[in-house]
């Protein structure tokens, strides 16, 4: 599990996921990836390479994007996926997968993301997002792909196409409204 976005917790967010997946039948094994070197270290880069799946969990999406882009631990999971490798991410670990990256913190700006999915902006929590989540997806859906997911859900590629999975619903959403991503619209990731 890939602690990039929990900056003040990562311990804590290592032993949730841990809770979390037991549950499934999976272990999780933290990798604390916190800094800018730590994106960079050896150790931590061969971790990545002998994962059987990776998670990147929630927390701040400023923080994922500014430890993770453009280093060798952002090409170490392209490279993971590209062998074939599960990758998955929650709320901050979700966004920042995308070609661009939203950060609330900083006036819900975008910053370049790690282009898993090329050209797509996420936004999770929707069934909970308040007024200004929502009229920033609107806005942002006027000249980027933005895809909204609900809590307790995942949008998931099978290799043919997206599926959503879980409690909720993911949409596409444009200044002309909501789209289930059922409908298709979504680019794959990256080969």
């Amino acid at each position: 599990m890939v602690t990039s976005a929990a900056q003040d917790i990562p311990e804590t967010a290592v032993r949730w996921a841990a809770a979390h997946f037991a549950r499934l039948g999976a272990a999780v094994r933290g990798c604390f990836v916190q800094t800018r070197s730590d994106a960079e270290d050896p150790a931590i880069l061969a971790q990545l390479g002998g994962a059987s799946a990776i998670y990147l969990c929630g927390g701040d999406p400023g923080a994922a994007q500014a430890v993770l882009f453009q280093s060798a631990a952002a090409e170490a999971l392209h490279t993971a996926y590209r062998g074939g490798i599960p990758l998955a991410g929650s709320s901050a670990g979700a966004m920042v997968l995308g070609g661009e990256c939203l950060v609330p913190g900083e006036n819900f700006g975008l910053r370049p993301g790690l282009g898993l999915v090329p050209d797509l902006v996420v936004v999770p929590h929707w069934n909970s997002a308040g007024r200004r989540w929502r009229e920033v997806a609107i806005e942002l859906g006027r000249e980027h792909l933005v895809v909204a997911i609900d809590e307790s859900t995942g949008v998931c590629w099978d290799g043919a196409g997206w599926q959503v999975r879980g409690q909720g619903r993911a949409v596409l959403v444009s200044g002309g409204g909501e789209r289930a991503v059922e409908g298709g619209g979504l680019p794959p990731p990256v080969e």
